[in-house]
């Protein structure tokens, strides 16, 4: 869900605000075919994901004060920018495909905000070569995103209709190497030996399951909103050290849908 901390921190009256705003609407203009003029939607598709990156990019300046994170890094922009998000979202809500909010994805899930995955992305420092484990698929799009950064993908959801449809989705769009599977996240990977340099939960939690600790590589770090109740979430780093330590940091208020039974602690 679009995140109230830097909702709350966008200024109306600012005049970046409203030249975003004054975009935002051009641009829900032109896409506004996208459902019913593919072709002619399509030479607006480049201009569209710029300005869906210079939404992020204030969406990070904004929030700066929170994160302590003034810059997101330019491979996860560079990523964002190269994506076709209206493709990972419900087609009736395709046009807004690229406005910095959260939208529904197929079998009632939701892909995030593109600035929360951007940061999620960028706390978790992903390298090329890494092993990225994501928990919850949403639409498919921050997996995509994670493979654009050139690391093996590992996702797993929890519904069996998702995963499938989502597979197929990537294969099409040529990230077919990703690999998912229907298990539960609160395991982890269905393959308990694995260790991952980086695990990115985008589900709700009220603690870290003991097993994403184990699947958590030596010097690795594990993303996720971690909160009780119904009010939000902080999200949170957890690194682990090379003596097997580990480590919390906050990040940032959010609002996630909750992982099912992830109050099992």
């Amino acid at each position: 869900m679009l995140n109230a901390a830097v909702g709350s921190h966008l200024r109306s009256g600012s005049a970046p605000s409203r030249r975003c705003a004054q975009k935002a609407l051009a641009m829900l203009v032109a896409l506004a075919g996208l459902a019913t003029a593919p072709t002619a939607a399509a030479d607006n598709l480049a201009e569209a994901r710029d300005h869906l990156v210079e939404q992020v990019v204030e969406h990070a300046r904004l929030a700066a004060p929170l994160t302590g994170r003034q810059e997101l890094d330019p491979a996860v922009l560079d990523a964002i920018g190269a994506l076709p998000r209206h493709l990972f979202v419900e087609s009736e809500v395709a046009p807004f495909a690229y406005l910095d909010v959260p939208l529904p994805a197929e079998h009632g899930l939701r892909e995030s905000q593109p600035y929360i995955v951007a940061l999620m992305t960028d706390v978790a420092a992903i390298e090329p070569g890494n092993q990225v484990l994501i928990l919850g698929v949403g639409g498919g799009y921050h997996a995509a995103l994670v493979r654009e950064l050139e690391a093996e993908v590992y996702s797993v959801d929890l519904d069996a209709q998702a995963v499938d449809s989502v597979a197929a989705r990537l294969e099409e769009q040529d990230y077919g190497d990703i690999q998912l599977r229907a298990a539960d996240p609160y395991d982890g990977w269905p393959e308990l030996d694995r260790q991952f340099d980086a695990i990115i939960v985008r589900l709700a939690i009220d603690r870290v399951p003991p097993m994403l600790y184990r699947q958590l590589a030596p010097g690795g770090r594990l993303v996720a909103p971690i909160g009780h109740g119904d009010d939000g979430q902080i999200l949170t780093l957890v690194t682990r050290g090379t003596d097997d330590s580990f480590a919390s940091t906050p990040i940032l208020p959010v609002r996630f849908m909750r992982l099912p039974g992830g109050e099992r602690l």
